[in-house]
């Protein structure tokens, strides 16, 4: 997998994610509510990595260094 392609489809499928009008508390599909509390993570996630945040612990474990 190419991580640089795998971020691009991420931040386009979040960008997505804002034009399908999510509220919370709603009586959608529980599924539905987990899904844009997935989306919240992952472009919280995102932002702090590019902003020069530290890796998760899982991450940082595994990490290389050259």
């Amino acid at each position: 997998m190419d991580p640089n392609a795998a971020l691009t489809r991420i931040r386009e499928l979040l960008k997505a994610s804002d034009d399908l009008g999510y509220v919370e508390g709603s009586d959608q599909n529980p599924a539905v509510g987990m899904l844009f509390h997935l989306i919240d993570a992952v472009e919280g996630l995102d932002q702090w990595l590019s902003q020069g945040g530290f890796l998760p612990k899982e991450w940082a474990r595994t990490a290389v260094t050259s």
